[in-house]
């Protein structure tokens, strides 16, 4: 389920809402990186439907490469990917790294909350380690 939610580009803003209704708990939390412009917690669907339409639109070609998924226990999800975007209105090129701390009820995303690092992410988790392999996980 995350790898499909993460991995299945976007091909227009209007598939948003359908693609949080099928994915989301209704009461789900989203933190995205503080560091983002205009970024702020976001609480229901709407809400994160409208924060993600948002960010969407201050980018041109915007694309998630996702690079890893890897359950941590039953209910929490750490995820790797890669941004790469040009700022539509600026030309700034974004690109980078992403991780994502992932929490699940009933197989829907309870919260999820980005970070810049992998240490950040998996401290998210509850996990030790600065890396995946520190921390037990790699493969």
């Amino acid at each position: 389920m995350v790898r499909r939610y993460f991995g299945i580009p976007l091909h227009e803003d209007s598939e948003l809402p359908a693609r949080i209704a099928s994915f989301w708990e209704s009461d789900g939390d989203y933190y995205p990186v503080r560091r983002f412009p205009e970024a702020r917690p976001c609480h229901g669907r709407e809400e994160i439907a409208a924060f993600l339409t948002e960010f969407r639109a201050a980018w041109d070609g915007y694309r998630l490469v996702l690079k890893d998924a890897r359950g941590i226990s039953d209910d929490r999800v750490f995820v790797h990917g890669r941004i790469e975007a040009e700022g539509r209105a600026s030309g700034v090129k974004l690109e980078g790294d992403i991780y994502y701390c992932c929490w699940l009820r009933h197989g829907r995303f309870i919260r999820v909350e980005d970070h810049l690092t992998a240490k950040g992410a998996l401290h998210a988790l509850g996990v030790t380690g600065e890396t995946l392999a520190a921390a037990g996980l790699s493969v």
